[in-house]
């Protein structure tokens, strides 16, 4: 990963939408972030937009770019609006099912019929997929 020289970090954090610069990190505001991602829905290019927000694209090497895009689509998507700086979010863990020695017969065709139904969707979702790619 390339770092920011004392003089991009001084660019950089001359940007309004700028929230903080290390030589190795760059942390965005969440109007950036909001703004980025209305710019993206309307089909601007990445490097177009941070263009249009003020900064020197050459700063940003197409990994960043790319790694910038998930960051925020990632927030967008979550519901949660976009954050300051880093989403430090952790990763809520899938809860093992505890399986008991006696399923009640009720409790096991249920998780039979939702696994006939989970498998109906793959294979639904696996057609769609082929078919947009066939095209």
């Amino acid at each position: 990963m390339r770092e920011y020289t004392k003089k991009q970090i001084k660019e950089l954090e001359s940007n309004e939408y700028t929230l903080k610069v290390t030589s190795k990190k760059m942390y965005f505001t969440a109007k950036f972030k909001k703004d980025f991602w209305i710019s993206y829905q309307a089909g601007n290019a990445p490097r177009k937009i941070i263009s249009d927000f003020g900064y020197d694209v050459s700063m940003f090497p197409q990994k960043r770019i790319d790694s910038l895009v998930q960051r925020i689509k990632h927030q967008a998507m979550s519901g949660e609006g976009f954050k300051e700086g880093e989403d430090h979010s952790k990763r809520v863990a899938i809860k093992k099912i505890q399986l008991q020695e006696d399923l009640s017969p009720q409790s096991l065709k249920q998780i039979q019929h939702e696994l006939l139904y989970l498998r109906q969707e793959v294979e639904f979702l696996k057609k769609i997929t082929k078919i947009n790619n066939s095209k």
